[in-house]
């Protein structure tokens, strides 16, 4: 039985019983009143590992239902895939602000999720003093720009990862598909989690304070420290074999030269012997003096053989190398498919493959326990349930 349909890993065992609906956060209520896709990830990786995600829309629905990719390229308000990816495993109601019910639901959550500080302190009031009250917000909750509006591109702007993206000699440049929010998403679980583990010993619930801005700054921090104490900003890269994925016969591919033995393995398998026993490019940092004339002779050796050779030719050797592959390949790809990366969830009657388990874990297994719901789909359902649970 593989680990996403509830068995254990192998090699593993568990020593007591449990069920596959029992996550990690199993009976954590967590009332997800977020606009954004760093607080709606935020609440699928909680629903992931078991807690009860209930997602607070309005009538129009979520923000996320109006964002691309949509299933056949038509939009609609249960259509967006990126709604299915970030929202699986919650419930959905909708319930307008002010309503009775929401601050029913509100006194018994255990996480409340925001993304702004206006949705904060509306719901402070009505939360219990064990509640954990994030909020994922673009500069965070103090600061003089504390009010500012903002999103990935304002962000890779100010943390200073657009200025270091890139070709060297080329304008800053964002990264792609918005993994700022993915990014802060991911670190606001983090600190759910550590805030939940502190309340079983003080009873108490806290505050969360996300900023999207310092989430990718922590990440920036060796570009950070060599621009503050060597005076230099963070290298960007350089288009050969020492910088980025160089072409091949039918690709493209990247490898690392560390260290010496790598290196001199590499050149003697690619047939450069006269590079691999040479003294001056045994190390890593002198090698990159040198890079003007050796970057062209190995590149020469690579773009002369089909992709997956080199890979297969170096990887036995222990030498870093990977093959670049088109997103449209990841559904076939045969590694993440034996490690069950891709699981399957319905769109509208459709079965949908996409990225499933954050981690893996041995007694309390991921688990989908539902897919993402339809507008409104829980309003009834979630309100007996809740109320139900004192």
């Amino acid at each position: 039985m593989s680990a996403a349909s509830g068995g254990a890993l192998p090699g593993t065992s568990s020593k007591t019983s449990r069920g596959p609906s029992d996550g990690a956060l199993s009976g954590i209520r967590v009332l997800d009143l977020s606009s954004r896709l760093s607080g709606a990830f935020c609440g699928r990786l909680l629903g992931d590992m078991g807690a009860d995600v209930v997602l607070v829309e309005d009538a129009e629905g979520h923000a996320l239902r109006g964002h691309a990719p949509f299933l056949d390229g038509e939009a609609g308000v249960e259509r967006s895939l990126l709604h299915h990816y970030a929202n699986f495993n919650k419930r959905s109601t909708v319930l307008p602000a002010g309503d009775e019910r929401l601050t029913d639901l509100l006194v018994r959550a255990d996480v409340v999720l925001v993304n702004d500080r206006a949705t904060l302190e509306a719901a402070r009031p009505h939360t219990s003093e064990r509640a954990i009250l994030a909020a994922i917000t673009p500069y965070g909750l103090t600061g003089p720009r504390a009010d500012a509006p903002g999103n990935d591109l304002t962000a890779y702007a100010a943390s200073g990862w657009a200025s270091m993206n890139g070709e060297e000699g080329k304008p800053p440049l964002k990264g792609s598909m918005n993994q700022v929010g993915y990014l802060s998403g991911l670190l606001a679980y983090n600190g759910i989690v550590a805030a939940l583990v502190e309340r079983d010993t003080s009873g108490l619930g806290q505050d969360l304070d996300v900023s999207e801005l310092e989430c990718l700054t922590l990440v920036a921090g060796p570009n950070l420290l060599a621009a503050t104490y060597e005076g230099r900003s963070g290298d960007r890269a350089l288009p050969d074999i020492f910088g980025g994925p160089v072409p091949t016969r039918d690709g493209y591919i990247s490898i690392t030269f560390s260290r010496a033995h790598f290196w001199r393995d590499a050149m003697n398998a690619l047939g450069l012997p006269e590079l691999a026993e040479d003294p001056r490019y045994i190390d890593t940092w002198t090698r990159r003096q040198y890079r003007g004339e050796l970057a062209p002779q190995i590149e020469a050796q690579v773009a002369d053989r089909e992709r997956w050779e080199v890979f297969e030719l170096l990887s036995t050797l222990r030498c870093v190398c990977g093959v670049v592959l088109d997103v449209s390949d990841l559904a076939t790809n045969e590694h993440l498919h034996e490690r069950e990366a891709l699981v399957e969830t319905n769109v509208l009657g459709r079965t949908v493959k996409m990225p499933g388990a954050p981690f893996k874990l041995s007694a309390t297994p991921w688990v989908q326990r539902r897919p993402a719901p339809c507008l409104g789909e829980h309003t009834a359902e979630v309100l007996a349930d809740w109320k139900a649970a004192q």
